[in-house]
């Protein structure tokens, strides 16, 4: 996988076009700053303390007909510096604690904007935390979430929230604005659904963000990381969520949780707010 082409700067647009026509056009919208450095700090300290007692959890890499939001975790393919393997994903993490649930998953701007792109409904499908290791913190190829997941029509959002800073040399995303109109073909590698990666350079960017920024994308957005080659980890939450009225394709999958609904007249007056 290669390197970007450019780095997305793109928040004054944001500001003129609105959050929701920009969200429309492109798949994304960056919310700067949506925790403050205090809560980064105790996300932060939380995080530690699930990752350093993983026994309530089985090791999983793929979930498979597992429920999304069940805790579970899974462990990099290649050892660290100190010959310790370290944790790749945690999944369920709200579950695990109500700081990270309030902070990552629930947040009221976060809320907010998210009514913005999703409507009246936002409901719940999986949360889970993905822990970039320095230096050996893997790539992840260039895919669209929502062929992964049983719901049509593939209408998902999620929510990546910054711990650490993410950057090109740490394995910050790189998406493909716009991406999000059609779903792509993909070929499984392995355990992984994925798309050619032929020059996706040339239409790709790069979304830095510091600790406490938040990136919303559409779940048929492009994206992809590259592996960590710096001594700073990056960790993320994601957390993905449905507009409610999908169809589910897996008759075993338990519906996603209502966290929030607003009167479609408040969802109106919300459509100017800046972000």
């Amino acid at each position: 996988m290669g390197p970007a082409s450019a780095v997305w700067a793109d928040q004054a647009a944001i500001r003129t076009q609105g959050p929701a026509a920009y969200f429309a056009r492109t798949g994304l919208l960056v919310l700067p700053g949506l925790l403050s450095p205090t809560q980064v700090e105790r996300c932060s300290t939380e995080i530690d303390r699930v990752v350093a007692d993983l026994s309530p959890m089985p090791n999983v890499r793929v979930i498979g007909k597992r429920s999304p939001r069940d805790p579970s975790y899974d462990l990099e393919d290649l050892p660290d510096a100190t010959g310790r393997t370290p944790v790749r994903k945690i999944t369920g993490f709200g579950q695990l604690s109500d700081v990270l649930f309030h902070s990552l998953v629930a947040q009221p701007a976060l809320l907010a904007a998210l009514h913005l792109v999703l409507g009246r409904r936002i409901e719940l499908y999986r949360d889970a935390l993905m822990l970039k290791s320095a230096q050996v913190g893997q790539e992840k190829p260039w895919h669209q979430d929502a062929v992964y997941w049983p719901f049509r029509p593939m209408r998902l959002v999620s929510a990546m929230i910054a711990i650490d800073r993410a950057a090109p040399e740490n394995g910050c995303l790189q998406v493909v604005p716009g991406s999000h109109h059609q779903v792509a073909e993909h070929h499984k590698v392995d355990w992984e659904l994925q798309v050619d990666p032929a020059g996706r350079e040339r239409d790709a960017v790069y979304v830095p963000l510091e600790p406490g920024d938040c990136l919303i994308f559409h779940s048929l957005l492009l994206h992809a990381s590259e592996h960590n080659t710096s001594t700073l980890r990056r960790r993320v939450s994601i957390t993905s969520y449905s507009p409610g009225d999908l169809r589910i394709l897996d008759p075993t999958l338990a519906p996603p949780e209502l966290l929030s609904s607003r009167p479609d007249r408040e969802q109106e007056s919300d459509a100017d707010t800046e972000v």
